[in-house]
């Protein structure tokens, strides 16, 4: 299990947010994991939370959980 904190994600500005939090969520996996960020994909539930609130107001902390598949990490929400 791995926590993530976004809170520095909103010093951006707001169209910028969402995308960047998608971007520095693969980043801490990667190296959370030691890996490569392309070998790092998100789950289809875990992008709906990121994107739920819109393009400017992504979560401020995370809970993920990562499963191995071949040779890729999948990113999934904890519970």
């Amino acid at each position: 299990m791995i926590s993530i904190n976004l809170k520095r994600i909103w010093d951006y500005s707001g169209y910028a947010r969402t995308p960047k939090a998608v971007r520095l969520i693969r980043e801490q996996a990667a190296r959370h994991l030691k890996t490569s960020v392309d070998s790092i994909k998100i789950d289809e539930g875990l992008n709906a939370l990121i994107w739920s609130r819109g393009l400017k107001k992504p979560p401020r902390l995370i809970k993920i959980k990562a499963e191995k598949e071949e040779d890729k990490y999948v990113l999934k929400l904890v519970g």
